[in-house]
Formats: structure tokens, sequence, C-alpha cells
């Protein structure tokens, strides 16, 4: 327990796969509201962990319920990296969303909030999740998913050809990807499924199926800001405000 919010640890299962989460509550009372946090991709999502922590205890203490989890292939939850993709994470985060309203079923749908690649898991679960999804929080969202995935290829050239002297081309990572083959991208390996699920998301295509409210907020100032500043990676007071207004108004 952390101050007046009630922090439980615990697994829920999915598809005989054991699935990490958290859910923060107030210590007492009926919460009036609740979120599903969906985590960013990667690196991204340590850089960003602890304001999604503070996020989670604020609108907590707000009466808010709030499950975060890690999804399956990341953190602490089963799977490895290279058998999770974006349906995989979507099937987390949907069934993320089941578990808190089992948790607090005179909640009736929850609202869900993603960071970078998880506002495109976020809207496609909460499109899954029909009218028991109250709306959905994108936070410097991905908005194309070929884009996001020739950035991540850049940058981990990038750090190769400085560690090392030299690095394949990105031509020829793509060319691996077509030939059925698994390609180590910042450390994590990512699958020739993970990578056509990655090419063809589109988040307006994902926000055209819902159909409860959404909101965009960047949490940052920038887009790259949550990667150059500790200041944000530790905390995002501004969309905090958002996110926590938003919410109210939609209750």
């Amino acid at each position: 327990m952390t101050g007046h919010v009630s922090e439980t640890a615990f697994f829920f299962e999915l598809d005989g796969a054991r699935v990490f989460a958290i859910l923060h509550r107030p210590a007492t009372g009926v919460p009036s509201a609740g979120v599903v946090l969906c985590h960013a991709l990667g690196e991204e999502k340590y850089w960003s962990h602890r304001a999604l922590v503070g996020l989670a205890r604020e609108l907590s203490q707000a009466g808010v319920a709030v499950l975060r989890f890690d999804f399956r292939g990341e953190g602490d939850s089963d799977l490895e990296f290279e058998e999770s993709g974006i349906a995989t994470r979507v099937a987390d985060a949907a069934r993320a969303a089941e578990v808190l309203l089992e948790r607090e079923p005179q909640l009736g749908g929850v609202a869900l909030l993603g960071h970078r690649l998880g506002g495109a898991i976020a809207a496609a679960a909460a499109a899954r999740l029909g009218a028991r999804a109250r709306g959905v929080v994108l936070w410097d969202a991905v908005v194309d998913g070929r884009a996001y995935l020739l950035g991540l290829l850049r940058s981990t050239l990038a750090s190769r050809l400085a560690l090392l002297g030299s690095a394949p081309t990105r031509a020829a990572l793509l060319a691996a990807f077509e030939a059925g083959e698994t390609v180590n991208i910042e450390g994590y390996g990512f699958s020739p499924g993970f990578y056509r699920e990655l090419v063809e998301l589109r988040l307006a295509e994902l926000l055209s199926r819902l159909r409860c409210p959404s909101v965009t907020i960047d949490p940052s100032g920038g887009p790259d800001a949550w990667r150059e500043s500790r200041h944000h990676v530790q905390t995002a007071p501004h969309a905090a405000r958002r996110t926590r207004e938003w919410l109210e108004a939609c209750a």
C-alpha cells in the first residue's frame, strides 16, 4: 500500500501463459472509473515506466482503479519476445480490461490508455471490447507502423555502426524479414509475423472502428523527449493532468 492507494501484484492467464499485472485502486471506498494502461514497446517501455507508474498512482488517488500489465513477451509476463506480436498484445489488453471488470464489476466499462505502440494496441482492444470500452487515451501514439519500424531500424543500425564500425543496410534487414527471418532490433528479436503486422498498422483505421471517444495527448512536448529527457521519463505532469481531466469529463 502506497499512501492512500492499494497496489496488488498478480498474474492472470491467457492461452496457457501468465500475464503479470498490478492493480492500483483507492485504499478505501469503491472506484468510480477504471483504466487499463498499455505500455510502449521494448526500450520505450523502460524509458516511460516510472511515468506510467506515477500516472497509475495519481489516478487511483483520485478514485480510479488502474490496471498495469506487461504484454506477453516483455517484462515479467510469459513468452519470449519473438513469440509475440500485435495480435498477442491486443488479446492481452482486451483480457486485462476483462480482468479489471471482474475485480471491479460495478464499473461496467473501462478506458484504455496507450503510450507509443501501446496506443494502437489500446485502440484495437477497445474496438474488440465494444460497449465495455468507455474511452481511449493516446500518449504520443505510433500512427504508422511501417514508419515506426523504419525508425527502429535506423536507430539500431546507427548504434551498430557506432559500436562496431560496420552495419548491414536497412534494405538487407527488410529483405531478411521478407525471407522469413527473425531480425534483432535494439536487442529484441522481431519475428516475420510481427514485421508484417507492424507494416500494416495504421492508427487512423483502428480509431475509425471505435464506439467510444478518444483523445490524443503529447506527454513530453515533442516526439523525442521520452528518449532524450530523463525528467519526462520519470514524470509527465501535463499529460497526467490532461488525462485525469478528460476521464472526468467522459464520466
